[in-house]
């Protein structure tokens, strides 16, 4: 084996060669220009996106023709080009005259400018572009898109439609994820969701077996929460008898750190399988391409961002998943597909290829579409490329559009080399800094933290609220940590749940009330200090109860523990803003200024855990 300097020259050098091959036709040429100037331009990016969402899913003509105005009325980014821009704003301004016709005018002009990337699932067209794609001498990674699944119907659909593109003899190698064909998965409801994905999965997997010829199925990865659920069913299901023979394929998504655990599961489960007959495991390496729903999840639940927080990081891990991979998986057990649009990182691929006795079972994957001529040049100077092609029916043409917008969200960050490949040239200022970026990952790919981003553990909770009026709000729990389902399933089967007393005695309801009349006056002569010291412990003594308070919860009302937990956060939040509050009354109070005292009553509740009122 080379050392690692030796395979960043060797590396260097094909990236340079392919890039010089890389010879786009006239029509590619004007597409790059037009995506490159799309990618540097934010208000252009977002104008694509309110076309779809705003224009297009609006299926009442005059509506549509209404907000189209409305869109392009201040006028229209300057990355789309002159004919474009003016073509677009001369449609706003005439669209409410004839909205069916703007409307059939968008469409056409959305459909022509996705033609490349986004392919129709619909024959004669599909099949023309099959047979077309393999005289060309490109393989192809079939994935159909569409809605997200909201319901057993539409899942079924999908799932059926998914099973008909890997019976078709001109197919032989589809994607497929989880969240495609089962609705409304949960990790909370681990047994039951991951019944229903293998019942999927089975059914897909028949499929394949019995297509002619063999149809190769991948299980792609989306969001972080699916990666537990993805990993359990697609061994648990290639593990029966029945696809004893059946290779077949996985993703893994560099910027989770908890990719690099799902590998060494992955790769140790693949060579037992092989070594007891089984047929060979393909694991799929990418990057990753859901960034923007991870930030989401994470902001509105206040969890730590479960992918790595800069990308120098995540090119680190994908280097360093293609290394585990190759160390860990035998040769006959594991073959590793490299997906990525860095030249840079085909280069290495490439370099390694060549470099290793059993470098015959890494393949360079590649996206539709995406750089043309580069994957002309990679499939030259390889011999064979893997496409990972979208489809779309004509009825869910509006997610080919938000496809299509995350694929340029992704791509539209400045340290990307897809950003910088429309004009980088071997030796410029560009090539020297993404050479640089690449050499950085190469060496940091030893040292790059695997650990998860995501491990709150709610069975030891401990006091940790401040009393000094600082405010953060209170993190949700995370379920996909095992932990904590199992903390939450022994809080709803060991919490007893006794009735109240019934209080019919009048002279007890005078002291109840007795009591709350004295707990509000010798609140407000408390100190601030003091008071911030009761609340922080009210909310340590809430967190400390989520548990039982979730269980009751439950078997009171019927609430779930899903719906009940932020309901909880929500609580201690409060509790922790009203501490926050006696910092400004304080201040007001040294200088002079009156206030209206705030009220807080602790009350025991009938269950032990505490109640701010």
């Amino acid at each position: 084996m080379e050392s690692d300097s030796a395979l960043i020259a060797d590396a260097k050098r094909r990236a340079a060669r392919i890039l010089q091959a890389a010879r786009p036709s006239r029509e590619e040429a004007a597409r790059s220009t037009r995506l490159a100037k799309l990618l540097a331009d934010e208000d252009g990016r977002d104008l694509l996106l309110d076309l779809t969402d705003q224009v297009m899913r609006i299926h009442d003509p005059v509506r549509s023709a209404r907000r189209l105005k409305e869109l392009t009325h201040s006028g229209v980014p300057a990355s789309l080009g002159v004919f474009d821009r003016l073509g677009l704003m001369a449609l706003g301004g005439m669209a409410p005259a004839g909205p069916k016709t703007a409307q059939r005018l968008v469409s056409w002009r959305v459909d022509k400018d996705t033609s490349g990337v986004i392919l129709p699932a619909e024959d004669p067209d599909f099949a023309r572009y099959l047979a077309r794609r393999k005289e060309d001498g490109f393989r192809l990674n079939i994935n159909v898109l569409g809605e997200a699944i909201l319901g057993d119907g539409e899942a079924e659909e999908r799932a059926r439609r998914v099973a008909q593109l890997i019976s078709r003899p001109d197919v032989d190698y589809v994607s497929v994820k989880i969240s495609a064909v089962c609705a409304n998965l949960d990790v909370l409801a681990w047994s039951d969701s991951l019944a229903r994905i293998e019942a999927q999965l089975i059914r897909l997997y028949r499929a394949a077996r019995d297509a002619s010829p063999c149809t190769f199925v991948n299980l792609d990865m989306e969001e972080y929460r699916d990666l537990e659920l993805s990993v359990e069913a697609f061994m648990r299901v290639l593990d029966r008898d029945e696809f004893r023979d059946l290779a077949a394929g996985i993703v893994l998504q560099a910027y989770i750190p908890d990719s690099h655990a799902a590998l060494e599961r992955l790769c140790e489960w693949a060579n037992t399988r092989r070594a007891t007959g089984g047929a060979e495991t393909k694991i799929r390496i990418v990057k990753g391409a859901n960034l923007a729903s991870e930030l989401v999840e994470a902001e509105v639940h206040d969890w730590p961002l479960a992918t790595y927080a800069s990308k120098a990081d995540v090119d680190a891990s994908f280097k360093c998943l293609v290394d585990r991979a190759l160390e860990l998986g035998n040769p006959d057990a594991v073959r590793l597909g490299i997906a990525s649009h860095n030249l840079f990182e085909v280069g290495w691929a490439l370099a390694l290829r060549d470099a290793r006795p059993d470098g015959e079972r890494i393949e360079i994957e590649m996206l539709e579409g995406m750089a043309t001529p580069q994957a002309r040049a990679v499939r030259d100077a390889v011999g064979s490329l893997l496409l990972y092609a979208p489809v779309v029916a004509r009825a869910d043409r509006e997610a080919s559009i938000a496809y299509l917008s995350r694929r340029l969200d992704e791509n539209a960050a400045p340290e990307n080399f897809l950003r910088a490949l429309f004009d980088i040239t071997p030796g410029s200022p560009a090539w020297h800094e993404q050479a640089e970026r690449f050499r950085t990952a190469v060496h940091e790919r030893a040292t790059v933290s695997t650990t998860s981003r995501r491990v709150q553990d709610r069975r030891n909770p401990t006091p940790h609220h401040r009393a000094d009026g600082s405010f953060a709000n209170c993190a949700d729990t995370d379920f996909t940590v095992a932990s904590n389902r199992d903390w939450a399933a022994k809080a709803l089967e060991q919490t007893p749940i006794a009735q109240p007393a019934l209080i019919t005695d009048l002279d007890t309801v005078d002291e109840i009330v007795a009591l709350g009349i004295r707990a509000q006056r010798e609140w407000a002569t408390t100190s601030w200090q003091q008071r911030r010291a009761v609340l922080a412990a009210m909310a340590d003594a809430m967190e400390e109860a989520r548990g039982q308070t979730l269980a009751i919860m439950a078997h009171t009302t019927g609430k779930t523990v899903r719906e009940g937990d932020p309901e909880v956060s929500e609580a201690v939040d409060f509790v922790m803003y009203a501490s926050h509050l006696t910092l400004e009354h304080e201040r007001r109070e040294a200088q002079g200024a009156t206030w209206t005292p705030h009220t807080v009553v602790v009350v025991a509740g009938p269950w032990n855990f505490p109640y701010a009122i």
